[in-house]
């Protein structure tokens, strides 16, 4: 996840880079310097254990160290969305029509963090099911390929038509609430 190839001590938190497996090294490598070892050791020049401990049985570099820029970047825009959403409330204010576009925008955010989440654990467990006890290839299914593609597309299929549910569903209350907003009459009377 951190890109880190050698191990090193004082490594820097890389915000953006683009890991190349030929040269094991990190490519237009943006980072901020001691924060890996900081978040990681809590030490500012602790030491952090490089992929060249574990080579070869270490996953593929790219997907890993994408995906979880993807988790927390997703996570962070949550935030920081949620915190703009909260501050316009507790000041009493409307909040401008471009954040409920951005409401709207940010509906799979949850879903877009936790698959980028999976994706990281999933990929980033390679080559082993159980660390040191199983290899991914010591378990491969004697099931054929066509079976389970079969498997997949089904679970697929359902899931489209869970998430079409889902939507139909969201957009059918979204537009009975604007039905049935409260008008100033429907107030006074209420209060009768």
């Amino acid at each position: 996840m951190e890109g880190v190839w050698q191990t090193e001590r004082g490594a820097p938190l890389l915000l953006f880079a683009v890991p190349n497996e030929e040269t094991r090294s990190n490519d237009w490598a943006i980072g901020i310097p001691h924060l890996a070892s900081l978040i990681l050791t809590h030490e500012m020049d602790g030491e952090i254990v490089g992929l060249d401990a574990f080579a070869p049985d270490h996953p593929p570099v790219a997907p890993l160290f994408f995906g979880f820029r993807v988790m927390v970047g997703v996570g962070v825009l949550m935030l920081l969305v949620s915190w703009f959403g909260a501050w316009h409330f507790w000041r009493n204010k409307p909040v401008p029509k471009p954040y409920m576009y951005a409401l709207v925008g940010m509906t799979f955010s949850g879903w877009v963090a936790t698959l980028a989440g999976w994706y990281v654990t999933e990929i980033g467990r390679q080559p082993w099911l159980v660390s040191g006890v199983l290899r991914t290839s010591e378990a491969v299914t004697p099931v054929a390929s066509s079976s389970v593609g079969i498997s997949l597309a089904l679970y697929l299929l359902t899931y489209v038509v869970l998430l079409v549910a889902y939507i139909h569903t969201l957009f059918y209350l979204a537009r009975k609430g604007v039905q049935a907003a409260p008008t100033s009459s429907t107030t006074s009377k209420a209060a009768l």
